[in-house]
């Protein structure tokens, strides 16, 4: 592959085509296809008339409050062509914490989605709302219709912008690599919220290590299917810059749909699958997957919550029965890293660990100032040339200069083997101490999810008169499931697999299980429950 420079933008990175790839879908939206050829064009039309009629230019930052689509793909590099920054938030924010984002970041323009219900608020800011069924075929465009509820009233269109408008061509703004390209929100190392941010260099060197993590080489793959949403690191780079870098068709998904979505994988053939661990376990009840032939598929990759062994056994069966020699592969990384550092690959696997460092990345793990031996649990550290710039407005930098390197304090717990490989145990913030001995809910969660019946489960800790803390375990079964006897079974596992202190205290069922925005369990939600 080609190399980047590295003060390229994500903008230029893209005109570059590193990959000498011809495939010439950059963009399948339901049903319809956009060449790269047409993208690059609408960018350029866009960063032309956003300069013109919004003045927005070098230094200044536009705020992102959308799904997958190529109207916010082609928003994306607009601004980045324009020198702008790019405030990525979720799409189901409320609009006050939206309009505090865009005021946090210094925002010159909001762009919404059709289904973004504001609520009247103002902005304070111009606000464009993109039409996504225009960009669909004409049957996806009917039934989106007539089943969605759009409310873009008091916006501007933004599909205006993306047709000439007689404005003057602008050329593409150069990037310091001291200079934000990105913001990002992040729970940050210590659980707070923060907004970070990254220079361009990190997306474009992250992508281009795609063929160490990759099965197959790369002129094998065409297509990625692009569930996880662009305001995640991941979906931003991975899924999204780096189709575009690497001129791979971008297969997009607005929202997911288990059984929507199966038909799409397989229909348009996509090569690589990316999600958190309740997308895939949707997708294995479904035949419009598990039936059909799965051969197209050559890596998986998942990461955020605690994967279960089972899952990843169980999906590998279902690639394997669908003609699939594709595994899926578990991976750790931050936002404030950009997203993925350490993967599990088919080079470098390692049966429940969670990957093997990419290069540039190097893994510690630190316990009272020192760093431990193979083996030894204690705070994960990170270097990597995959840092961010730094949290916005903030002091606070989670680093610690150790032998004249300049380490990431991740704040999760884990243990390298003798190979170099990284096994997750717990956030210290999530860890629970029953009677002062620390207690890993992963491990809790991980030997309930070996039960019969059991699709998810939350291990959190509630107060004690006693013990300081206990383990209250919130499980969801699936449908039919004897709650007694899952009890029964739950508790015999804990006691034989689990040390005393970690044995749940507490066994609570419920119907399902509440997630957060993007998929995961809600720990705060169940925690708050005491």
């Amino acid at each position: 592959m080609k190399e980047l420079s590295p003060s390229c933008s994500m903008y230029e990175a893209i005109g570059q085509n590193i990959s000498n790839s011809a495939v010439r879908t950059a963009i399948s939206f339901y049903g319809k296809k956009y060449s790269f050829a047409q993208v690059m064009r609408r960018i350029d039309v866009l960063a032309d008339n956003l300069a013109a009629e919004f003045s927005i230019g070098k230094g200044d930052t536009v705020t992102l409050c959308m799904p997958n689509s190529p109207a916010a793909l082609l928003a994306f590099y607009a601004a980045n062509k324009l020198g702008a920054a790019v405030n990525l938030v979720h799409p189901f924010i409320p609009p006050e914490k939206l309009r505090e984002s865009a005021e946090r970041t210094g925002s010159k323009l909001i762009l919404v989605y059709d289904l973004y219900k504001s609520g009247g608020t103002d902005f304070g800011i111009p606000a464009l709302v993109s039409d996504s069924a225009k960009y669909m075929s004409a049957p996806a465009r009917l039934y989106y219709r007539c089943t969605q509820k759009p409310a873009s009233r008091g916006y501007i269109p933004f599909e205006r912008y993306i047709r000439p408008r007689g404005n003057a061509h602008v050329p593409a703004a150069s990037f310091g690599q001291d200079e934000p390209a990105v913001f990002l929100a992040s729970g940050g190392t210590t659980g707070e919220p923060k907004i970070i941010a990254h220079n361009n260099l990190v997306f474009n060197r992250l992508c281009a290590k795609a063929e160490q993590f990759l099965s197959e080489p790369i002129q094998n793959y065409s297509a990625l299917y692009n569930v996880l949403p662009i305001f995640h690191g991941f979906g931003l780079c991975i899924n999204m810059h780096m189709c575009m870098l690497m001129r791979r068709t971008n297969i997009m998904c607005i929202k997911f749909n288990a059984k929507s979505c199966a038909k799409q994988i397989v229909r348009e053939r996509a090569n690589i699958l990316t999600g958190v661990p309740t997308m895939f376990l949707k997708l294995l009840g479904e035949k419009a997957f598990t039936e059909a032939d799965l051969s197209h598929i050559k890596d998986v990759y998942v990461g955020g919550d605690s994967v279960p062994r089972s899952l990843v056994e169980d999906f590998n069966a279902a690639l394997e029965r669908g003609g699939s020699r594709a595994r899926m592969y578990i991976g750790y990384g931050l936002t404030e890293t950009v997203t993925v550092c350490l993967v599990n690959t088919l080079a470098h696997h390692r049966e429940d660990s969670i990957g093997y460092p990419l290069s540039g990345t190097q893994v510690r793990i630190c316990k009272d100032g020192q760093f431990l031996p193979a083996g030894q649990v204690g705070e994960i550290y990170l270097d990597s040339d995959q840092f961010m710039l730094g949290y916005l407005h903030e002091d606070y930098a989670p680093f610690e200069e150790k032998d004249g390197v300049r380490w990431l304090k991740t704040g999760d717990y884990g243990w390298l083997d003798g190979d170099g490989f990284l096994y997750f145990k717990q956030r210290i913030k999530n860890m629970i101490k029953v009677s002062g001995v620390p207690v890993y809910p992963s491990e809790i969660e991980s030997v309930a999810l070996q039960a019969s019946g059991v699709k998810k489960a939350c291990a959190v800790g509630i107060d004690d008169a006693v013990k300081g803390q206990v383990v209250r375990l919130f499980v969801e079964c699936a449908q039919g499931c004897d709650r007694a006897a899952c009890e029964r079974e739950l508790l015999d596992l804990c006691r034989r697999k689990l040390i005393a202190y970690a044995v749940p205290k507490e066994i609570v069922f419920e119907d399902r299980l509440p997630v957060n925005l993007i998929g995961k369990i809600d720990r705060k939600a169940l925690e708050a429950r005491q």
